[in-house]
């Protein structure tokens, strides 16, 4: 992974610890020093990246106990 996405990522997992502590994001952004902007965008990808998770694990999991439920 190239320096600038380990940054990125690092970021991101500052900015989903101090969103589970309640801080808003104009507080995140002046905590971590960056604009605000970037908070939002970081928030966006962290919202499907959640989204997608969820997705991937309801069609893995789902269909499988579902079957197993009818068997």
């Amino acid at each position: 992974m190239a320096p600038h996405n380990k940054k990125i990522k690092a970021r991101r997992n500052q900015v989903a610890s101090l969103l589970s502590k309640s801080f808003n994001e104009t507080e995140i952004a002046q905590q971590l020093g960056v604009d605000h902007s970037t908070i939002s965008r970081d928030i966006k990808v962290l919202k499907e990246s959640a989204q997608q998770f969820i997705y991937d694990l309801a069609k893995s999991d789902l269909a499988y106990y579902y079957k197993q439920s009818i068997d």
